[in-house]
């Protein structure tokens, strides 16, 4: 068993390994054929050259990617946690068939709702020039707020919450109440830290999925200035070839804040998804 786990993680891990080899070559070594393992000689400075080749420096993209993917993520997790808790713990009309409405919708391809979310950022009224009708400015295109909003609803994370609060016996909210405490109180002072590896597992696929995003970002802006880090890539490659060493030293330097991540976090997520993704 030790063995076939090892091996494929051997296999699994050479992507990643290749891509590291490859960001240490120089421009002659990487186009060798055929290629070579490792470096004949480590070029470490291919980091520094690749974090400033862009017009504007890679750290613009570094920024734009991370206001993206915290405001992003933290909007999500709040209104996932809102709706989530609506449906795990009020009685309200039509609940379950609302809650069947919204999974439904996760088998809908993100390919299409480019359109309609395309249209809707740029005729929202009275925003970015436009009129009350929607008409005539670019309203929410080629913004922060344009690339963000179309993703902060989330089904997945409105079904994991809702299972994770399900989870939790109604016992400690029948004695909260006895002591006069709200709705809102018995969610943050004690749904919340109960099921943290739940909200963990939110933060962390809300994060990384925000983080490697290319094709809403393309559509949804033209400024080189606001655009994430998965486009500054793009940089690298053009009608003349691509720069593999200087793409494989970005691509590196991209990954390594969602490994990072994962790692702090693994734990928790695992907790998550296991002990709280199946049960209903």
């Amino acid at each position: 068993m030790y063995t076939a786990l090892i091996a494929g993680a051997m296999v699994m891990l050479f992507p990643f390994f290749w891509m590291v080899s490859s960001s240490l070559k120089t421009f002659q070594e990487v186009n060798l054929s055929p290629p070579t393992l490792l470096p004949t000689d480590p070029q470490w400075a291919n980091y520094a050259e690749a974090w400033g080749s862009p017009p504007s420096g890679f750290g613009r993209y570094f920024f734009n990617s991370l206001v993206v993917a915290v405001v992003g993520t933290a909007i999500q997790l709040f209104t996932g946690i809102m709706a989530a808790y609506a449906f795990a713990r009020l009685k309200f009309r039509f609940n379950n068939l609302l809650f069947m409405l919204v999974l439904a919708t996760m088998m809908i391809p993100f390919e299409t709702r480019i359109v309609p979310n395309y249209v809707l950022i740029r005729q929202i009224p009275l925003v970015g020039g436009n009129s009350i009708f929607g008409e005539g400015g670019s309203g929410l295109y080629d913004t922060y707020a344009g690339m963000i909003l179309p993703g902060v609803a989330s089904a997945f994370a409105v079904f994991l919450l809702r299972q994770a609060f399900m989870a939790v016996p109604r016992d400690y909210w029948d004695a909260l109440r006895m002591d006069g405490a709200s709705h809102w109180t018995f969610l943050w002072r004690v749904l919340i830290p109960m099921t943290m590896p739940a909200v963990l597992t939110v933060v962390l696929f809300g994060f990384i999925g925000r983080w490697n995003e290319l094709l809403w970002p393309l559509i949804a802006t033209q400024s080189e200035s606001i655009r994430p880090v998965q486009l500054g890539l793009m940089l690298f490659s053009g009608d003349e070839g691509s720069l593999y060493h200087l793409l494989m030293a970005a691509t590196t330097l991209v990954a390594v804040p969602g490994i990072i991540f994962f790692l702090f976090v693994q734990r928790r997520f695992i907790e998550g998804l296991t002990a709280f993704g199946v049960k209903g």
